[in-house]
């Protein structure tokens, strides 16, 4: 009798471990598939080392830049403010900011739309471009269907030629 009484702590025992194990598997199983929360955090007042920059809050951007001087001319800067319209994250720290045109400038007509890709979004720094096609001139869009059919992560190679140093908060 005392030995069928020891077998069966034994089993018991032996159950509730592999119960034990088996929940605990669940469990790391599940919390490791989910990826941490990337949004960014992109308000705020980045500037390069030339002067440009992005002015950016929860609904509005303004893209500025400085006075250039080539020779014996100089070449005014730009300003383009906007409302965004919609972030997109496309992985961690990457993303595209669509903006509408609020007031008209020498490359923005008011009321379309332009795109402004992100990455590497860090506290302090980030990389910031604004979408142009192959003749350097910015990318407008009449609505904002067309701008998020465009505007995407397929077309980041094609819309930014280069990243330059970035931008400092």
């Amino acid at each position: 009798m005392f030995f069928l009484r020891n077998l069966t702590r034994r089993r018991v025992k032996l159950i509730v471990r592999g119960a034990s194990f088996v929940v605990l598997l669940i469990i790391l199983l599940l919390t490791s598939c989910s990826e941490p929360d990337t949004k960014v955090n992109l308000n705020g007042n980045w500037k390069d080392d030339y002067g440009s920059g992005y002015n950016i809050t929860a609904s509005s951007l303004e893209y500025y830049t400085s006075d250039t001087v080539w020779g014996e001319t100089t070449y005014p800067g730009e300003n383009i403010k906007g409302s965004i319209r919609k972030t997109v994250d496309f992985s961690k720290n990457a993303g595209v900011i669509i903006v509408q045109i609020i007031t008209s400038s020498t490359t923005g007509q008011a009321g379309k739309f332009f795109g402004v890709y992100y990455r590497d979004c860090t506290a302090s720094h980030v990389f910031l471009a604004n979408a142009i096609d192959t003749s350097y001139n910015l990318i407008l869009k009449v609505t904002l269907a067309e701008a998020e059919n465009t505007f995407n992560v397929d077309n980041v190679e094609t819309h930014v030629t280069y990243w330059g140093s970035g931008y400092k908060r």
